[in-house]
């Protein structure tokens, strides 16, 4: 295939008249729509954490088991997780507001659902509910933010100020639920989002624009399924591991399960030509440690914050309203030290500000193994602060990291993989934690004097005590005075041990993912390095041979399947080279096809052997040739095509294609002025111009009489 002269000519990328890629400039109302983007954030921030200091309160009022307290925070996050990656994905199709408001009313309808039921079960099918919404709404507030602010450093303070409303979230939750629980019944903890969801839907049809990417790939829906089966299965496992027995049938196979369907997502992923996460984003050191780093630390969170409200209200006999008081350090330090991490990454680095946080958070972990029955809430309330902290100086800088790996179109799918993270950190530190809590517990309470005493004289008093603390206390109200106080200072000695043993894993886990930002992550964004050094260093790397076929290749998808067909894999599985190779060589799909287009141009030049008319006559018989393959016309179409729906692909190509190459040619007749007929602009238009007339708008031959005529009304005769 020869393409000789792309876009020679003016009219042939035409100026886009409008943009829904996604880049939308800077709108004036930025900082407006980004507060509107960030009441939406508070109210999914604050569904995640109100229900922790619920807790308690579930356990009395509808008899939930701690099983069944893990999955009713669990169903949230495990559905939200789940689908976040095809929410990004069908923002980025769909329109990015779209999925926002639509994200709203499903979240609105279940918080009203869960207000209302009555048993665990119906909280739990409705907590997923509440999950699908939020998994909708979560990827579209950074995803939208990210498109409004185009300026990076504005950029990264609104996602500084983002990563600071995540913590307002964590902060107001537990507040609110205490204030709630204390004035209302329970089902007052998820009423409350149902005016609040309503007014952001109608503030977000009025101020937010809408954004897309004009070339997403078809939705992944066999990705979807395996990643939300192989999620589901693990997480089941984990969580049922406790109460049915490790070795149970049911329990293996969810692990099985989740290998097989995990696996067979990886696997597809990387062959399908319209992945739902392309996984060659991980072979960019700043997406991929990046992600661990905010899963390990969401870990922790979950995690503690599982443990924090029970601690509080069984154990040192806080009200709910008073619990959730004080949990407020957590959010107030993150809060603060959110912000603030911009300024810690422009000075020492985003390497050495994760690893820091992290460390801060394990830190914090190793810390609350020492609280016991009598330490009080000093510590817990150091804790609080510690972790808040480290939390605020990794989340920011890694959020940073992710989105600003990925290539702006794809926003959405950045987001929600940022928000993945999150989410399915989040659900294993509940059911990690939480399952080492519930099998430490059941195994040091049930080696006490009293509980052998109450299960001689009440065998169902003795099973829900082994169940959970909370069941504990419980049971405990309607025992004799004496016996009811030996059985709380038994079970909560058993609770606290338990928890030791739990923060102490989730110091682990911390400690790992701060020697995964130190060793992987990078120091800093290197991505503003000049463009051509890195193509210029790619081209090392591959040979004239192998940049042609690469470029017949890109070019030819355009052709077939369009600007959303140009993938890492679908270019790696038809080339033969390496994705890591292509991310060097071009680092979005218009940088894919100004490369191509630039290498099939680079590969004809103009002639210059000193006769004038030879020159013009041979290059104008050499495109008029490229011009004649049906292949050929048929990439230039799709080109044509593209660019005027796609004003960044018409810049790029008008920039770095059509104007290099009227200058070459004009470059060419500036050498003999004087045997020209006209001005050199109008020389160049007048020769390229009737071949492309000839080949896409008539069809007819381009022959040597053709060619003789245009050079002839070019060029004087000698």
């Amino acid at each position: 295939m020869s393409v000789d002269e792309i876009a020679p000519g003016p009219a042939l990328v035409p100026e886009a008249v409008g943009d829904e890629s996604g880049a939308i400039g800077s709108d004036p109302r930025r900082w407006i729509i980004l507060g509107v983007l960030c009441l939406a954030l508070l109210m999914v921030g604050i569904d995640g954490t109100i229900v922790n200091v619920a807790l308690p309160s579930l356990v009395r009022e509808i008899g939930a088991s701690s099983t069944e307290l893990q999955w009713i925070v669990d169903a949230y996050t495990i559905v939200f997780a789940g689908f976040l990656l095809i929410a990004g994905n069908t923002g980025d199709r769909l329109g990015r507001r779209r999925c926002f408001v639509l994200g709203l009313a499903v979240f609105v309808g279940g918080s009203l659902g869960c207000s209302l039921v009555s048993t665990p079960n119906n909280l739990i099918l409705l907590r997923g509910v509440q999950g699908l919404g939020a998994a909708f709404v979560m990827p579209a507030t950074l995803s939208i933010l990210t498109n409004v602010f185009t300026d990076r450093a504005e950029r990264t303070r609104a996602i500084g100020l983002w990563a600071g409303v995540s913590g307002l979230g964590v902060a107001i939750g537990p507040l609110a639920g205490g204030y709630l629980l204390g004035h209302f019944w329970w089902g007052a903890i998820f009423l409350v989002n149902v005016p609040i969801g309503i007014f952001t839907i109608i503030v977000a049809l009025v101020l937010v624009p809408e954004s897309k990417d004009p070339h997403s790939a078809r939705l992944d829906l066999v990705g979807t399924l395996l990643s939300i089966v192989g999620l589901v299965s693990l997480l089941y496992g984990i969580i049922e591991g406790p109460a049915r027995g490790w070795g149970d049938p049911l329990v293996v196979a969810c692990f099985g399960l989740a290998v097989v369907t995990l696996t067979a997502f990886v696997l597809w992923e990387r062959h399908t030509d319209h992945p739902i996460l392309d996984v060659t984003f991980f072979a960019n050191p700043r997406f991929s440690a990046a992600s661990i780093s905010i899963t390990l630390v969401f870990f922790a969170l979950f995690g503690t914050l599982f443990f924090v409200s029970q601690y509080l209200q069984f154990v040192l006999g806080y009200s709910a309203l008073q619990s959730g008081v004080r949990l407020l350090p957590v959010a107030l330090a993150l809060m603060v030290a959110a912000p603030l991490s911009a300024k810690l990454v422009g000075r020492f680095g985003t390497k050495k500000v994760v690893t820091l946080g992290l460390l801060l958070t394990a830190a914090a972990l190793l810390l609350f193994s020492r609280a016991t029955g009598t330490s009080g809430y000093p510590l817990i309330g150091a804790v609080l602060v510690i972790i808040g902290i480290g939390m605020g100086m990794a989340i920011a800088p890694a959020t940073d990291s992710i989105m600003g790996s990925v290539p702006p179109e794809k926003a959405g799918v950045g987001s929600a993989m940022n928000d993945t993270t999150r989410e399915i950190g989040g659900a294993l530190g509940v059911a990690i934690l939480g399952s080492i809590t519930a099998a430490v517990y059941t195994s040091t309470i049930t080696g006490n004097p009293d509980f052998a005493k109450l299960q001689a004289a009440s065998p169902a008093d003795a099973k829900a005590v082994q169940e959970s603390v909370g069941a504990a206390a419980l049971v405990a109200e309607k025992l004799p005075p004496a016996f009811a106080k030996a059985l709380t200072a038994a079970a909560n000695d058993a609770f606290i041990h338990a928890v030791d043993r739990s923060v102490l894993v989730g110091a682990v886990v911390a400690a790992l993912g701060a020697a995964v930002a130190w060793f992987f992550l990078p120091a800093r964004d290197h991505t503003a390095e000049p463009v051509d050094e890195l193509v210029d260093g790619a081209a090392i790397r591959l040979g004239p041979e192998q940049r042609r076929s690469l470029a017949q290749i890109t070019l030819g998808l355009l052709a077939d399947a369009g600007m959303s067909s140009l993938t890492y894999n679908a270019v790696a599985a038809r080339s033969g080279i390496g994705t890591a190779t292509l991310q060097h060589y071009w680092t979005s799909r218009v940088d894919a096809v100004s490369a191509a287009v630039r290498e099939v141009v680079g590969a004809n030049p103009i002639p210059q052997t000193g006769d004038l008319r030879a020159d013009l006559c041979s290059y104008v018989h050499a495109l008029g040739a490229g011009l004649s393959d049906p292949r050929a016309r048929q990439v230039l179409g799709a080109l044509i095509g593209e660019a005027s729906s796609d004003p960044e692909l018409a810049t790029t190509l008008r920039e770095q294609v059509v104007a290099p190459r009227r200058a070459e040619l004009a470059a060419r007749l500036s050498l003999e002025p004087g045997r020209l007929r006209m001005p050199i602009d109008a020389a160049v238009d007048q020769i390229v111009g009737p071949i492309y007339y000839r080949a896409l708008i008539t069809g007819a031959d381009i022959d040597d009489h053709l060619v003789d005529s245009i050079v002839d009304a070019v060029v004087r005769t000698s």
